[in-house]
């Protein structure tokens, strides 16, 4: 699995995750408590969506389209 993508929110990580599946990429979030913890969280502890090694770069590709 690759990092495709750093979020803010979980909110936002499990849309990108959707569209993703969307378009047959499986995707993974892995939450980080501190940002659900504390406002300034993300900042420093942002929320991951990861992919397969061979799909990051149509990954990357869909994401920046639905930025």
């Amino acid at each position: 699995m690759k990092l495709a993508a750093s979020f803010s929110t979980e909110p936002e990580a499990y849309i990108a995750k959707g569209m993703l599946e969307d378009n047959g990429i499986d995707a993974v979030v892995v939450p980080n408590n501190m940002a659900t913890l504390y406002a300034a969280g993300a900042a420093w502890a942002p929320i991951e969506l990861y992919v397969p090694d061979g799909e990051l770069e149509r990954a990357q590709s869909l994401l920046a389209e639905h930025e």
